[in-house]
């Protein structure tokens, strides 16, 4: 598609999406729309959807609704209780996520191995995810584009484990 076309695409779920300048890391998301129904982006814009209440079903459904969009950047999945593991795993046909929020989802270390699928992510939320030990720490070792982990709320990450995933460009949150 032509940079000077705007970017369209539908949903029949209860989606926000928000938009940025592309390369503008610094500038805020504004909200473009809601759904569901069809969105436009404006041209040269990065995308990023939100949705609440959805299950692992739904999050396939949405999954295949969005895997097109090339622009889309972050996912907003958090404060999804019934997504889970096996949610996770239907990520990976959206290789162009550079932002992913899993805050307080249904996931544990067999569900974090699932984001190597995700070549370009860059930062990932995780508050709250208290499924979560040490042993999911050696998944972010092999993700080199992550640059933010957060952790808050996470009681079961131990000093030493953080010692052993820590490098100069990942900041960790906790």
């Amino acid at each position: 598609m032509p940079d000077h076309e705007p970017v369209q695409f539908s949903s029949k779920f209860p989606v926000i999406v928000l938009s940025r300048p592309a390369g503008e890391p610094g500038l805020d998301w504004q909200e473009v729309d809601r759904g569901p129904g069809y969105f436009t982006v404006p041209a040269g814009h990065e995308i990023r959807v939100r949705i609440k209440g959805i299950n692992d079903r739904d999050l396939y459904e949405l999954v295949e609704e969005l895997q097109d969009v090339e622009e889309l950047r972050f996912l907003d999945l958090s404060e999804n209780r019934n997504v889970t593991n096996d949610g996770l795993a239907r990520l990976k046909a959206l290789p162009q996520l550079t932002g992913l929020n899993l805050s307080s989802c249904t996931i544990t270390n067999y569900g974090i191995t699932h984001l190597r699928e995700l070549p370009r992510l860059e930062t990932l939320i995780l508050i709250y995810c208290n499924r979560l030990t040490d042993e999911s720490l050696k998944t972010f070792e092999s993700m080199r584009s992550l640059k933010y982990l957060d952790l808050q709320g996470c009681l079961h990450f131990t000093k030493g484990g953080l010692a052993r995933v820590r490098r100069r460009d990942l900041q960790i949150n906790r």
